[in-house]
C-alpha cells in the first residue's frame, strides 16, 4: 500500500517476535495488562511484545521529536494515514479461555483499541485517517494446526477452535460498530478474513477444477500452497532451499515465497500483504478519490467509518 500511494517515508511502530523465542509464541496484543489478567492465579505474568498502548506511546515520543526538527511539514501530516492490525493474537490467546471470559477479554481489547485511537486523534488535529483491517480467522494459519489440532497439539477436541471462529464474528461486528459511531476522524474498514478465506477457497476450487457462483476458481489460484508456510519449522520438504542459518529457527524455507500465501505458521506472506495493501489503496481511491492520500485538507472533516468487502473476481 505504501507503494500503491506513493508515500513519502514510512514510519513502523509494529515489532517482530525474536529470531529465536525460548518460550511459547507470544505476539503483540492489544493491551498486556488484559491478557494478564485472564491468566490463573498465580500464574507468572507471560511477557509479550509491545501491546497497542506501548506502540502509541512510543509514536506519541517519536512525534514530538519530529515537530521538534520539523522534518515533517503540516501539510504532509494532512496527507498521513494510519495503519493499526491487531487481533491475530488476542484471539489466538483468548480461544483458551472458556467462552463467557474470552467475549469479555475481546469487548475490553475493542475498547482498549478506540482508547488508543483517540489518543492518535487528540494529537492528529488536521483529522485523523486510519485503516483498521479486520480480525482473521486463526484457525486457518499453519500454526493452529501445528500448536493446537495437530497431533503434538493442545486442542484434539476442538472446543479452541470452534472459540477462535465465534471471537472472530464477535471482533470483527463489536469493531464495526464501534467505527459507525467514532467522531474523531475517518476509519477505512476491510475485511481480511473474507478475503484470506476467499484464497483457500479459490485454490480448492482449482485443484477439484470447478467454480463457484462468484467466478471464484476460474482464473486460477496466485498460490502453490495456501495450507503450508514458506518458512519455519519443519519445512524441508518440496521447493524449499537452505537458508543461511542465521534465523535461528529451522534453515530451510522455500524457493518461492510469493506463491505461499503464508510465510511462516503465524502470519501471511509477502505477496498476500501486497495484494491487501494495493486492494485497500485502490477501494480507498475509488470511495474517496484522491482525499484520502492528498495533502491538501478535504472540504469535509466530518467523521466516516466505511467497510470495504474484498472482491471476489
Amino acid at each position: 500500500m505504501v507503494i500503491q500511494i506513493k508515500c513519502n517515508h514510512h514510519d513502523n511502530f509494529a515489532r517482530s517476535l525474536p529470531a529465536s523465542p525460548k518460550t511459547d509464541l507470544r505476539g503483540a496484543v492489544v493491551n498486556s495488562a488484559i491478557l494478564n489478567r485472564t491468566l490463573p492465579a498465580g500464574h507468572v505474568e507471560v511477557t509479550m511484545l509491545s501491546d497497542l498502548k506501548t506502540q502509541v506511546s512510543q509514536w506519541l515520543r517519536f512525534e514530538r521529536k519530529q515537530y521538534t526538527s520539523s522534518r515533517m511539514r503540516e501539510k504532509e501530516k494532512r496527507g498521513t494515514i494510519f495503519t493499526v492490525w491487531f487481533s491475530l493474537w488476542d484471539i489466538w490467546y483468548y480461544s483458551q479461555l472458556n467462552s463467557d471470559e474470552a467475549s469479555v477479554a475481546v469487548r475490553q481489547s475493542i475498547d482498549s483499541l478506540f482508547e488508543q485511537l483517540e489518543l492518535i486523534a487528540d494529537h492528529w488535529p488536521m483529522g485523523a485517517k486510519i485503516i483498521l483491517p479486520e480480525a482473521m480467522d486463526p484457525t486457518f494459519l499453519p500454526g493452529w494446526s501445528m500448536k493446537r489440532t495437530g497431533p503434538a497439539g493442545s486442542d484434539h477436541s476442538a472446543d479452541d477452535q470452534r472459540n477462535a471462529i465465534r471471537l472472530v464474528k464477535q471482533w470483527n461486528v463489536a469493531l464495526d460498530e464501534k467505527a459507525s459511531r467514532w467522531d474523531k476522524g475517518q476509519i477505512y474498514i476491510y475485511n481480511t478474513n473474507d478475503w484470506m478465506l476467499d484464497q483457500v477457497r479459490e485454490a480448492q476450487l482449482v485443484v477439484g477444477d470447478m467454480i463457484d457462483h462468484n467466478g471464484l476458481g476460474q482464473s486460477g489460484s496466485p498460490w502453490d500452497s495456501v495450507h503450508s508456510a514458506c518458512a519455519g519449522s519443519g519445512n524441508e520438504g518440496k521447493n524449499r532451499s537452505p537458508g543461511n542459518g542465521k534465523s535461528g529457527l529451522d534453515p530451510f524455507r522455500c524457493s518461492n515465497p510469493d506463491k505461499y500465501l503464508f510465510w511462516d505458521e503465524m502470519h501471511l506472506g509477502p505477496e498476500a500483504h501486497k495484494m491487501i495493501g494495493q486492494g485497500i489503496a485502490a477501494d480507498i481511491a475509488e470511495s474517496h478519490g484522491d482525499s484520502w492520500f492528498a495533502h491538501e485538507q478535504p472540504e469535509s472533516t466530518s467523521s466516516s467509518a466505511d467497510r470495504k468487502d474484498p472482491s471476489v473476481s
